[in-house]
């Protein structure tokens, strides 16, 4: 996830500058909103599988915590 946090440690100082704060986040969450924000999909291929990765798990760990609290 290098390339993912790289990301948003670089969009949250970018947005820092134009007045919004985002630092509340981790960089890895600022990096998957700069990638769909930027639309940054199919431009590079390894921040594509650090995305997918993402996602994966944070899906497998909120279906985890669903089941846990029979949410469903």
């Amino acid at each position: 996830m290098n390339d993912l946090k790289k990301l948003g440690e670089i969009f949250a100082a970018l947005m820092e500058e134009r007045g919004y704060n985002i630092n509340e986040h981790t960089p890895v969450m600022n990096g998957l909103g700069a990638y769909y924000v930027l639309n940054l999909e199919g431009m590079y291929p390894a921040l594509d599988e650090e995305v997918k990765h993402t996602i994966s798990l944070a899906y497998d760990m909120a279906m985890t915590t669903i089941n846990k609290n029979k949410l469903h």
